[in-house]
């Protein structure tokens, strides 16, 4: 198998996203738009007819290039429409060029592990909205139940048209780790493309809660491809946490799209507390790799291993 590299003009975009919806379930993460959009100087290994993909979201730190996780893209890795083996995953890592002093990046659930490069286990947790709602909300636990009757519906509405810009203003009044992840000078830039990208292409959402006084309490951007749905980005205000918004959110989108071909995927997560609020909707967890390797050379080789992520 001949497997080419890429740099981001040499690329035909046409081939490739024809590629990645042939991949059974498809990839939102892996569409050269949301590419662009999280990193715009991705480049990719590819073999010749296209049959399979892979991105190198690439940047340059110190005068080294590296390989990294953009933002908002959980999982990304090999793609094909065909079964892929371990030795289709040594092979694509080994073909990364040498010039990629470090390699951090994740590979999706449809790579096994190869038998050269060792890899780290993660979860996500999805849930499958083909059934009714009433079904899927048998499912729920009884903490999330507890918290649903919590919640005061006469008087906060749910919304599927929240502007952008309402969408930055909560998630800069969040005080969460994840909201200060997402707003950072180095993220931010990318989080405004990938949100513009997603309502101009119509695929996917900001939904919200807001209450009375029309005050937003909890959003979420939801991307949305081939029946499946990636909660994205959440926020909410210290009101929204107290009125429980967050629960009702997640609960009146699953109502919205219950009982229809489709799976939300909740991109998370490997913590605890995150994965039971997660799982306490019926959701599963499934699994997927992530992979490291360091050839930068000392010092920065040491540095890079013992660098807080």
């Amino acid at each position: 198998m001949e497997i080419i590299h890429l740099g981001q003009k040499e690329i035909d975009k046409k081939k490739w996203d024809q590629a990645i919806n042939l991949v059974p379930g498809g990839s939102l993460y892996g569409q050269s738009w949301y590419l662009d959009a999280v990193c715009p100087d991705w480049q990719a290994l590819v073999t010749s007819d296209y049959s399979m993909i892979m991105p190198l979201t690439a940047r340059r730190k110190f005068g080294f290039q590296y390989l990294y996780q953009p933002l908002l893209s959980q999982q990304l890795g090999i793609f094909s429409k065909a079964v892929i083996t371990p030795a289709d995953v040594d092979a694509f890592l080994k073909a990364i060029p040498p010039a990629f002093k470090l390699i951090e990046i994740t590979l999706n659930d449809r790579n096994p592990a190869g038998t050269v490069f060792p890899v780290r286990n993660h979860v996500t947790c999805r849930l499958a909205l083909n059934q009714s709602y009433t079904q899927i909300q048998e499912k729920y636990t009884e903490n999330t139940r507890r918290n649903l009757k919590k919640v005061a519906s006469e008087s906060i509405r749910f919304r599927t048209n929240i502007t952008p810009a309402e969408f930055l203003t909560l998630l800069q009044s969040d005080k969460s780790a994840g909201s200060r992840v997402l707003i950072n000078k180095k993220n931010l830039p990318a989080l405004m493309r990938l949100t513009s990208a997603i309502l101009n292409r119509k695929t996917g959402m900001i939904c919200g809660i807001k209450d009375r006084h029309d005050h937003l309490l909890a959003t979420a951007l939801i991307g949305q491809n081939k029946g499946y749905h990636y909660y994205l980005a959440p926020a909410q205000s210290a009101e929204g946490r107290d009125a429980r918004a967050m629960f009702f959110l997640i609960d009146r989108y699953i109502h919205l799209h219950s009982g229809l071909p489709a799976t939300l995927d909740f991109e998370g997560s490997d913590i605890h507390s995150v994965a039971r609020f997660y799982k306490g909707f019926g959701a599963t967890p499934s699994t997927y790799t992530s992979l490291r390797i360091n050839r930068l050379p000392w010092p920065l080789n040491h540095w890079a291993n013992h660098r807080t992520k």
